[in-house]
């Protein structure tokens, strides 16, 4: 083996390392480990290191809960799936931190794409997929390097409509890095869960994450006639923008500010230069209206882009005590219907 895999310990190191990937990852970042331990949860960096530059690896955090706890790696690891030997030996060392840290089991959501091979490749490692998934499957993607007036042709006609509606109906469009802010859309989502029937994230999540970006995180909202209508926390790390949160009022307003919003985020990420605008989760087709993102779906795709499935969400077993979580989830996802 002509490679080591070791804990890493330096934050520049790692960030170095990851910046160099495509797309950089914003939740397999050191700033997200950090987040990791606002929840009162650990995080570790894993490197795999060649002639001492680093080559892969993973950010990955523990999440506990009464039914289990188990070592995380949020869309990672980094590293060439091609060589099966680096595979097995990663997840041998991984296996190993999980017993280190009395971990239950390891949940997997690698940012590949969902094919036979790697399928297989996590099959024939003792991996078995996971009932539910934690992160979005099924992204939307836009790539930022075509101008802005090419990226508006390319929109849904109506998109298009309703973002030159907003800017000639007076939407204004504001952005904030506030604790004020972030309450006036944790309140805005409580509401939109309420509406949607679906469970929002939790304050302290949003909060956590947010901190641990800041800097890098803006609250953008959209105001008609003084009023917000509608409010987003936008991601930016690396080569991409991520739309991270959004909600909306229940006040019905035909010139409907979120697109104009989106549309600003849009050009703020590629004024900063960035590849990639992620508009993270969508409605695989064919799904069922109860998917979470079954609502919000044509509204993301209506901006163009492209679609990238990745692969299911794959748990690797440690513990007798994984079958209880197993059997617990499988009942929440047949109960949910999705």
């Amino acid at each position: 083996m002509n490679y080591t895999i070791k804990l890493i310990q330096e934050k520049e190191d790692w960030e170095n390392f990851l910046k160099t990937q495509d797309p950089n990852i914003f939740v397999q970042s050191w700033h997200y480990g950090e987040f990791f331990k606002t929840m009162n949860e650990e995080f570790f960096v894993i490197g795999i290191e060649k002639n001492g530059q680093i080559i892969g690896g993973a950010l990955a955090g523990t999440t506990s809960a009464r039914r289990g706890k188990f070592l995380y790696l949020p869309y990672g690891p980094k590293l060439d799936f091609s060589d099966k030997a680096l595979f097995d030996e990663f997840s041998f060392f991984l296996k190993n931190l999980a017993e280190d840290v009395k971990a239950d089991f390891i949940r997997v959501s690698p940012f590949i794409d969902n094919n036979e091979s790697h399928a297989a490749l996590f099959k024939e490692a003792g991996y078995r997929p996971a009932p539910m998934h934690i992160l979005a499957e099924n992204t939307w993607i836009l790539d930022l390097s075509h101008s802005e007036e090419e990226i508006l042709a390319a929109m849904r006609k109506t998109t298009r409509n309703l973002i030159r509606r907003g800017e000639r109906d007076g939407v204004e469009i504001k952005t904030f890095e506030t604790a004020e802010a972030l309450d006036r859309i944790i309140n805005l989502l409580n509401e939109t869960a309420k509406r949607h029937h679906f469970v929002p994230f939790s304050e302290k999540y949003i909060k956590g994450e947010f901190e641990a970006f800041k800097g890098d995180a803006l609250v953008y909202e959209a105001y008609y006639e003084g009023e917000l209508a509608s409010s987003a926390v936008i991601m930016f790390y690396g080569d991409t923008a991520v739309y991270r949160h959004g909600a909306s009022s229940s006040t019905r307003i035909k010139c409907q500010p979120s697109y104009l919003l989106q549309w600003e985020a849009i050009k703020e990420a590629k004024r900063r230069g960035l590849k990639y605008y992620n508009f993270w989760g969508v409605a695989p087709e064919g799904s069922s209206k109860k998917h979470p993102f079954s609502g919000i779906t044509t509204f993301k795709t209506g901006f163009g882009g492209e679609q990238k499935d990745l692969l299911h969400c794959q748990d690797l077993p440690i513990t007798k005590k994984y079958w209880l979580n197993w059997a617990v989830e499988t009942w929440r996802r047949i109960r949910r219907g999705f």
